[in-house]
């Protein structure tokens, strides 16, 4: 029987050995949930205005054009949950925030990563900031939330092919979505997939919403709702109950609270074609005009 585990444990340790290398090797590839933590614990206290929430911000919004300083703490398939999270993580290095800005998507008030079919990143917040697991043991590692052999691929771009695995700016804007890339506006099939088929998530995400209203009113701290614009082919073709669930929602909390204001850029004609990565994302001409834009409305406040 020793003969036994001896001989499986021979087996087993190269392949323990194997994955905690390429655990270790995997995490330490800089990429924008590193970055933008980094920046966070350096900068918080400097940020005037923070970005918040999904892609539509990530992509749609540079703080590159805002007159005070401004960092993107956006991502993909970042939900409100989220957003409630870094807030409370970073309120106390939140010493002169006076504005947050929170998109207010289509999906938005319907959605939590945690039961996306993405949710394989929420290991990047648990890995990369800190948050606590509240999800699946398998988020505690790189290598159980990818195919083993696109993390060996990872892992070769990086250390030898010296790919950058960065997709942000300096402060935190989504840098790939360019105006040169070819677009493509599917935009019927885009809102069919942001079209959910119940509200058994509307409870939770409006908790989070009055959560980080409460807070940001204890910091004295406005708050600014965007829902930010889409092509038409996107926007014709949404489901009236749920765009109108929204919308109610969101200028009923505006009303009951006066640090709130919301803007809804959804079928704005201020923006064009040429503005567009594709149906529900700006490309960087449509991110300065919006970007441009919100500092104005921020600054006339």
């Amino acid at each position: 029987m020793k003969k036994f585990w001896l001989h499986v444990l021979k087996i087993l340790l190269p392949v323990f050995i194997f994955f905690l290398v390429l655990e270790i090797a995997i995490r330490k590839i800089p990429n924008d949930y590193q970055l933008k933590k980094a920046y966070l614990e350096k900068n918080a206290a400097k940020i005037n205005t923070l970005v918040l929430g999904s892609s539509h911000s990530f992509y749609g919004i540079n703080p590159k054009y805002f007159s005070k300083h401004t960092f993107n703490a956006a991502y993909v398939s970042q939900t409100l949950d989220l957003d409630e999270a870094l807030l409370q993580i970073y309120k106390e290095k939140f010493s002169n925030l006076e504005t947050v800005i929170i998109p207010i998507s289509y999906a938005s008030l319907f959605e939590t990563l945690e039961t996306d079919f993405e949710k394989w990143r929420l290991k990047n917040y648990i890995l990369y900031y800190g948050f606590e697991n509240k999800y699946r043991f398998t988020d505690n590692f790189e290598t159980l939330n990818h195919d083993i052999l696109l993390n060996i691929k990872k892992t070769v771009k990086f250390y030898v092919f010296d790919k950058s695995f960065i997709t942000s700016s300096n402060l935190g804007w989504g840098t790939n979505f360019r105006s040169k890339s070819n677009q493509k506006f599917e935009g019927e099939f885009t809102a069919k997939k942001h079209t959910v088929n119940s509200f058994n998530l509307f409870d939770a995400n409006l908790k989070s919403l009055h959560k980080i209203i409460e807070l940001c009113q204890k910091k004295k701290v406005k708050i600014l709702f965007i829902t930010t614009p889409t092509h038409a082919s996107y926007y014709k073709n949404v489901n009236k109950m749920q765009l109108l669930k929204t919308t109610n929602t969101i200028n009923e909390l505006v009303q009951k609270n006066p640090n709130c204001q919301y803007i809804n850029l959804l079928d704005s004609k201020k923006f064009i074609a040429t503005d567009f990565h594709d149906a529900d994302h700006l490309n960087e001409l449509g991110a300065k005009k919006l970007s441009l834009f919100l500092d104005k409305k921020i600054n006339s406040q």
